[in-house]
């Protein structure tokens, strides 16, 4: 089994000065999201899946030229959710960031103020995830001792997941089996267009999650590299 996480392309924040609270992507991100495209195109996967933010959708698009599939928008691939900003000035939005960044790491469980705290956000994408990967993909869990393995159908799938640098996190974090805190996203930080592989690896019977790759970024050899 393997699932290929994308991130969205460079998205526009701030435009005119003034934030969007669902972005389209940048001149920038559009030529990622290209890349993205050539970079996938030629591979095979059995399911296509995207957040139903723009950006995410916006980076999914030439992948779906290329592969001939239309994603189907999954709602809980959301990225976690900040109150609602739209029009505010740039300069405001940037000092509720820094303030978030600012607090006690404990209070980070309660995510950015005004939002979706990451207890929420943390239960949401391993509840979307789990059922995904057993209902629709005929995967198992198997719970023994101090260690959770999972079952690999005798036709293992590839998945292709387009979504946001949270949401990947998170998804790393937990079929790794790693402890969750509530600062995943810095811990496995994908960049803009990033792709990462996770695999399933058998052994005793059943098998694991294997990070395979992170933030595969040979696809943007020549564009500019902004941080994001």
């Amino acid at each position: 089994m393997e699932i290929v996480l994308v991130r969205h392309g460079q998205p526009q924040w701030e435009p005119g000065g003034k934030a969007d609270d669902d972005p389209e992507l940048t001149p920038l991100g559009l030529e990622q999201a290209e890349r993205v495209g050539q970079a996938l195109g030629g591979e095979h996967f059995d399911a296509f899946y995207v957040s139903p933010l723009l950006r995410s959708r916006q980076t999914a698009a030439p992948l779906a030229r290329e592969l001939g599939m239309e994603p189907t928008v999954v709602p809980w691939l959301e990225e976690i959710r900040t109150p609602r900003m739209e029009g505010t000035p740039a300069e405001k939005v940037r000092r509720y960031m820094e303030e978030f960044r600012a607090q006690d790491l404990e209070k980070w469980w309660e995510g950015p103020p005004g939002g979706e705290s990451f207890r929420h956000f943390h239960e949401r994408i391993v509840g979307g995830v789990e059922p995904l990967l057993t209902d629709s993909h005929r995967m198992g869990i198997h719970e023994g001792g101090a260690w959770r393995l999972w079952r690999v159908p005798p036709n293992p799938q590839r998945l292709v997941v387009v979504s946001h640098a949270g949401v990947s996190a998170v998804l790393v974090s937990h079929l790794l089996g790693i402890e969750a805190v509530p600062w995943e996203w810095e811990r496995f930080h994908l960049g803009w267009a990033g792709i990462a592989r996770l695999v399933t690896n058998r052994l005793a019977g059943a098998a694991i999650w294997r990070l395979f790759s992170f933030d595969e970024r040979t696809h943007l050899a020549g564009l500019p590299d902004p941080p994001g």
